[in-house]
């Protein structure tokens, strides 16, 4: 039977798709890239300055206390407590931007600034995120001490057999073993009890969800297995990290040559956690984020900028920590 031959309103000229040139309903939901937050930004010092390049941290030992003796002058035994300090540069003006022209803009359905305003901000505060928890990594991996005594960054770097690595049991119980041998070698050091934070990869939480321990109370766990949510465990605050390892952004134009925040690529495939306590590193900040448009009329278009600018450094060694796992052999 020879098929009608009927007139295809949707059909454009040169085209396959006979519906193509229909209209296309809009549905009233956009649907765009899942929020990301700053997950460290808040847990570790901050200190805003209205000028200048950068800012000094005082980093001070400790005293000694010594007997006295008889007919013995305080003159004789008296030690002065070190002195140091840590600076923190300002890294530059980092950006992020989007250019919308007009005709684009008078085409598309939907709004698209508010999305893309908050798309910028967001990749602003992630890469500040990577940036502090980088400096951590750096500060633990680095072995060297402020002031003679106070103490050296920890790493622990475990091994498990291959099939035991991933979201398992084994590597749960291994997790929170860890975490049990840092609480310690923290205490060692005099690192305030409060205020410590572990800052881990999805799928170390979730190994630590698999190994039950983890949402034991008996093991001061604080955690539920319905949500597969763990937020404190021998003292440390676990706080869930995506970005773990990635580091800040490209680090070509910071203004302080060799100063980029790359978070050490001999750790970063088996890294599981970094640790900190609130004071181990520090941000410098020159100005707060901001976004701004402004016209371009050359290209008829609204460019939209997301900016900050920020330094980030290490401050005390001996309060990081970054926790490993990889396969024995």
């Amino acid at each position: 039977m020879t098929l009608a031959n009927i007139s295809q309103p949707g059909l454009n000229q040169g085209q396959a798709d006979a519906l193509a040139g229909f209209l296309k309903v809009f549905s009233g939901e956009v649907i765009s890239a899942f929020e990301r937050s700053a997950l460290a930004v808040n847990n570790h010092l901050m200190r805003t300055i209205s000028s200048g390049k950068s800012a000094s941290f005082p980093v001070m030992g400790r005293a000694k206390a010594a007997y006295l003796g008889a007919g013995q002058s305080l003159d004789e035994i008296r030690e002065a407590i070190p002195h140091n300090e840590k600076i923190i540069g300002i890294d530059g003006l980092l950006t992020s931007d989007q250019m919308v022209t007009d005709i684009y803009e008078a085409m598309s359905h939907f709004d698209v600034r508010n999305e893309y305003s908050k798309q910028m901000g967001e990749a602003l505060a992630v890469s500040a995120d990577g940036a502090i928890l980088a400096e951590i990594a750096k500060l633990a991996v680095e072995q060297k001490e402020n002031i003679t005594g106070l103490g050296k960054g920890v790493i622990l770097d475990k091994k498990l057999t291959s099939t035991d690595m991933g979201i398992t049991e084994a590597e749960g119980k291994m997790i929170v073993q860890m975490l049990l041998e840092l609480k310690a070698k923290f205490s060692n050091q005099y690192v305030p009890a409060t205020e410590r934070y572990v800052y881990m990869k999805p799928d170390g939480v979730a190994a630590l969800v698999a190994s039950w321990n983890a949402i034991n109370r008996d093991f001061g766990a604080v955690g539920t297995l319905t949500d597969g949510n763990i937020t404190k465990i021998a003292g440390f605050n676990i706080i869930e990290v995506p970005h773990l390892t990635d580091g800040g952004a490209d680090g070509t134009h910071v203004l302080r040559s060799g100063t980029a925040h790359d978070f050490p690529s001999a750790y970063k495939d088996k890294c599981v956690f970094v640790a900190a306590h609130h004071t181990a590193v520090g941000t410098v900040k020159l100005k707060d984020l901001a976004v701004e448009t402004g016209r371009r009329i050359e290209y008829q278009a609204t460019q939209l900028v997301a900016k900050y600018s920020m330094g980030h450094g290490g401050l005390r060694p001996e309060a990081t920590a970054i926790g490993c796992i990889s396969a024995s052999e």
